[in-house]
């Protein structure tokens, strides 16, 4: 009986050590939900970090991060990236999970359009690239920086179109003003934002009751431009030829206000604009206190090689003053005489903006 027991405990302790010698091939270590994923500290990690995933231009299934995200902070920080870099332009969440026994989100990202791959997608940003390059490669190598945002200023407007419809995902884009030349005021604003930092200057996109424009830093004073307004054509083959103003360019809050929401809103940034030396009439030397025809053949003359000119009249009085000596034909002749001897002279005007348009004849 002793040696029956003896064997039945030998095969007992057999079985035991190979049921032991099986388990240290199993991980029995705890599932850690981190694993794989990045940690985001604070916002502005993880603002860095969303960005260099959407930058490479990759659909992956999803990035997981942890920390101070959370579901809603993953929608509004990829809002804020979109706004602030126009090169991504065709980005879009495709979604977002997280779960209540931890703290990892894990979110997706593609391109607005779903049709859209990432080859095509990289072959629009590369067709924008390049569009810029070719405005930056434009611009006159003695130009202030003043005049460096005056020219893309005008380059934009003179190239693109205002399109009241939808015609893809892609029309109020960077794209669409860049690529395409016909947008709307998203398209337009990206578009400025997107080729000045390309040259170095602090610019970006404001927007407030359905409209964008922007504002720019210009020696250490921020100002506001609004491209789509400035741009008074809005339908292609249209043949007048007084096409596009300056009345929205480098203002001040003061002025830029009486027809622009500049609070706060949505906006993550809001510009102090509290200079006026920048604005386009006085730095041109194209407003005018008095009706001055003389004054005005010299400005003419200045913008000789351009095909149109602008005065603005400091007061209303002043402006239809000014207007109906024209009409009367006063000052005229210095006028014609001024734009390389050419014996006509055409002209129209705006009354609310108290601006002067005079079209320069090739």
């Amino acid at each position: 009986m002793s040696r029956i027991k003896a064997l039945s405990l030998a095969a007992a302790c057999t079985l035991f050590l190979w049921g032991c010698e099986d388990m240290t091939d199993y991980d029995t270590s705890p599932y850690d939900p981190h694993d794989g994923a990045i940690y985001v500290p604070d916002d502005e990690s993880m603002y860095q970090v969303m960005y260099n995933f959407f930058s490479e231009i990759r659909f992956y299934d999803n990035i997981n991060i942890y920390g101070c995200a959370d579901s809603h902070k993953v929608f509004d920080m990829t809002e804020r990236i979109i706004a602030e870099h126009p090169e991504l332009f065709w980005l879009d969440v495709s979604g977002v999970g997280s779960s209540p026994q931890h703290d990892v989100v894990d979110f997706g990202y593609h391109c607005i359009d779903f049709n859209c791959s990432e080859a095509e997608v990289r072959k629009m940003c590369d067709e924008v690239s390049e569009a810029a390059d070719r405005v930056i490669k434009d611009i006159p190598e003695d130009a202030s920086d003043w005049e460096k945002i005056l020219f893309v200023h005008d380059a934009i407007i003179k190239t693109t179109w205002y399109q009241e419809g939808d015609e893809d995902y892609f029309t109020n884009t960077v794209y669409g003003c860049l690529v395409r030349h016909k947008t709307q005021c998203t398209g337009y604003s990206q578009a400025f934002q997107y080729i000045m930092e390309r040259l170095g200057f602090e610019c970006g996109v404001f927007s407030n009751d359905h409209h964008k424009w922007n504002y720019i830093r210009l020696d250490g004073e921020y100002y506001w431009i609004d491209l789509t307004y400035d741009d008074i054509v809005w339908n292609d083959g249209d043949d007048n030829a007084c096409n596009y103003l300056h009345y929205y360019f480098m203002c001040d809050d003061e002025h830029f206000s009486m027809d622009h929401d500049l609070s706060q809103g949505k906006n993550y940034f809001v510009p102090q604009c509290n200079s006026f030396d920048k604005y386009y009439y006085f730095v041109d030397g194209s407003y005018f206190t008095e009706y001055d025809p003389a004054a005005i053949a010299e400005v003419i003359r200045k913008h000789n090689t351009e095909n149109q000119v602008e005065i603005m009249f400091e007061d209303s009085r002043t402006f239809h003053e000014a207007i109906d000596k024209m009409n009367e034909g006063i000052g005229i002749n210095e006028m014609i005489y001024a734009q390389n001897e050419k014996n006509e002279l055409s002209y129209c005007w705006f009354d609310d903006m108290r601006i002067l348009k005079i079209v320069l004849l090739p």
